[in-house]
């Protein structure tokens, strides 16, 4: 079992271990994390982003609806005001 994260740079990630009788029942996430891409369904309750403004999947800004897209990156909900709610791992 993980236990926590002892270092992390652009190249390695360094965790330290546990023993699962160490643990206090915690279960891993049963999803992928990746680092700086969100994983959420754009515009589902997981990415909670109701909001009116609309861009396209490289982040530019459209008045077409019909034309936005999630980037899945930090940026699109930065640009959203949803960060909060970013599905990935920031760097």
């Amino acid at each position: 079992m993980i236990e926590q994260l002892t270092s992390l740079t652009r190249e390695t990630a360094t965790f330290t271990l546990a023993l699962p009788i160490e643990t206090d029942n915690a279960k891993i996430p049963s999803r992928i994390i990746m680092a700086d891409t969100c994983t959420w369904i754009y515009r589902s309750a997981e990415c909670g982003y109701t909001g009116k403004q609309y861009f396209d999947e490289k982040d530019k800004a459209t008045s077409d609806p019909k034309a936005d897209k999630c980037s899945h990156c930090l940026n699109g909900c930065e640009l959203r005001g949803n960060q909060r709610n970013f599905g990935g791992l920031y760097r």
